[in-house]
């Protein structure tokens, strides 16, 4: 099965972290890195990635993760080449995103080609649905490309943003992302729609900032 964004985000710093090192990270490096609250959220990614057969934990060792399937360089792009001559390399497709008001995405197993400049095997698409983001040259039927923000700056980035409460996603959305101290302000880029406030109980997690455009003519 292929990775999710994010599994794939974990197990390339897994490897680089290997290569670089030559041993494992600790599970506080990896919190660190990724800029976690707690560890729990650094052993459910290990589990999954234990569950892909790519890496194997042993227990009350010390930088005890073992990664499986050690890739070389030229397989890191994971992804085959559906077109040699253009160069052309499958991302994963997750679904349909709101430009609009916020709506649930779905996830189907597919993937959407891209120029081989646009690739990165932890980079990801969506299919926008709606004309909330069109001052922005996003338009409904558009394909955004989007990569995990890792710890870039994200105030006034245009994001895949998922609004929801606790550990359950409510809806996902791309917007303008705007930290305004005491609340949240998902911006649209479309004078007819308002922008959408974020406030607790309820959370925004950052799936991407949004690094691509893919628009089919028909």
């Amino acid at each position: 099965m292929p990775l999710t964004p994010r599994q794939a985000e974990f197990f390339d710093f897994l490897v680089n972290f290997q290569r670089e090192y030559g041993y494992a990270p600790t599970i506080s490096q990896i919190q660190e890195y990724f800029g976690l609250s707690s560890t729990a959220s650094v052993h459910q990614k290990l589990t999954e990635l234990e569950s892909e057969g790519l890496i194997r934990r042993h227990k009350n060792i010390h930088r005890g993760i073992e990664i499986t399937q050690l890739p070389r360089e030229s397989e890191m792009l994971s992804f085959t080449s559906a077109n040699p001559e253009k160069g052309e390399l499958q991302i994963p497709l997750l679904g349909i995103i709101a430009a609009g008001n916020p709506m649930k995405s779905y996830l189907p197993p597919e993937t959407i080609f891209v120029p081989a400049d646009m690739y990165s095997p932890t980079r990801f698409a969506f299919k926008v649905r709606g004309e909330s983001m069109k001052d922005e040259q996003i338009s409904d039927g558009d394909f955004i490309v989007a990569e995990p923000p890792r710890n870039k700056p994200l105030q006034g980035k245009t994001v895949v943003a998922s609004i929801g409460e606790g550990e359950e996603t409510i809806e996902t959305t791309v917007k303008k992302f705007y930290d305004e101290r005491s609340h949240i302000r998902l911006q649209p880029a479309n004078a007819a729609f308002e922008p959408i406030i974020i406030k607790p109980p309820q959370e925004v997690k950052i799936q991407g900032i949004v690094v691509g455009l893919i628009r089919k003519f028909r």
